[in-house]
């Protein structure tokens, strides 16, 4: 049996597009949600026609968002390595097989641990990215490097995270992948009308929610700063996750937001999509954006210090590092056209799956 074990918005996202193939195979998986993300995988679920969880692991709907509830969530999945172990083989991964997880984060480690303690071999994908720094990003750097170390497959989604497992030596068996599932994503959305009204000029589509930018006062500054600038070049449409709201309030910069500035309520991703594809650049700190936008061709400034991603550095994509002559370098590409076609790119959700079907004896 497959299992899919899943934690995050952007967890779903990539791997919604490999449960869809196993669905026009026919071929039978089950699905582990472990509630991190509870509301944002519910609303996903609809998005991309997968079947609600085999299995939910938080009893709570909405989402895990306050570093305490992340504490409380983590404390309870990571009790069950040890006083549940029979309720893990018999209820969440009963069947026996092999687990996929994906990523570095710490539902990627909980549900390694956990499948591993419920006798599963574990498949990983998105392995191999690396940034070569624990603290760029962390934990993730961390969580990234433990779990490929003790993973049954890896799937690495270019040539650059391949050898990066060559070079860590991992005992795994490494899987080459022609690129990210975000792509598939990305197709599956493409013919899937959006429910908000698209901005009628040109317009940069701005997000920004990981804890390493939010959480620090100066770096959350360095956004406003940017945004504000920015918006009297180009209308800004900036989309807002729930804790990026908390701490704009907490530490006083909503008001400081330049009132040209779109504010926008987290989006179903068929409206993040849509958003993206019409947008004349996209300012963001997510990695799954800035591989989206190496795909659709989209000019992106990458608000971080470092990235482990490739995807489009060089080409669509420029890394920030909070200095103002990469914001004028950025800004003056503006006119850059760009193509977002996917016919070309490959489809590497299939190729998942067929290594899954291939290599079904192991499991």
């Amino acid at each position: 049996m497959i299992h899919f074990f899943i934690g995050t918005k952007a967890q779903f996202i990539k791997m919604a597009p490999v449960m869809v193939e196993m669905n026009r195979r026919n071929i039978p998986f089950r699905y582990i949600d472990s509630g991190q993300h509870a509301e944002l995988t519910k609303s996903l679920r609809k998005v991309f026609g997968v079947k609600e969880p085999d299995v939910n692991l938080h009893s709570s709907n909405k989402d895990v968002i306050s570093i305490g509830g992340a504490i409380s969530w983590s404390a309870k999945l990571g009790s069950s390595l040890w006083f549940r172990r029979k309720w893990l083989r018999e209820h969440v991964f009963c069947g026996g097989g092999i687990c996929l997880v994906h990523g570095d984060t710490l539902s990627t480690l909980l549900g390694m641990k956990m499948a591993k303690a419920a006798g599963l071999k574990i498949g990983h994908v998105e392995a191999g990215l690396r940034s070569f720094n624990i603290w760029h990003p962390f934990p993730e750097e961390l969580i990234r490097i433990y779990c490929m170390k003790r993973c049954d497959v890896l799937f690495a989604p270019s040539k650059e995270a391949q050898s990066n497992l060559k070079a860590m030596n991992v005992p795994g068996r490494v899987i080459n992948v022609n690129g990210n599932t975000v792509v598939d994503a990305l197709r599956l959305m493409e013919n899937v009308p959006a429910t908000i009204e698209m901005p009628k000029e040109p317009f940069a589509l701005a997000t920004c929610h990981r804890l390493e930018t939010i959480t620090r006062r100066k770096r959350l500054e360095h956004i406003v700063s940017l945004l504000n600038l920015v918006c009297r070049h180009i209308k800004v449409v900036f989309v807002t996750h729930k804790p990026t709201r908390q701490y704009l309030k907490r530490f006083s910069l909503a008001d400081k937001l330049d009132p040209e500035i779109c504010m926008l309520d987290m989006q179903d991703y068929m409206n993040f999509a849509a958003l993206l594809r019409s947008a004349r650049m996209v300012l963001a700190d997510g990695g799954s954006i800035q591989e989206e936008c190496a795909y659709l061709n989209k000019l992106c400034l990458i608000l971080r210090n470092k990235t482990e991603r490739p995807d489009g550095l060089g080409k669509n994509a420029m890394l920030w590092g909070f200095e103002d002559k990469t914001v004028d370098e950025f800004l003056s590409r503006a006119e850059a056209p760009a193509s977002a076609g996917l016919s070309g790119w490959p489809r590497p959700s299939a190729e998942i799956v067929d290594a899954l079907v291939a290599h079904g004896d192991d499991w």
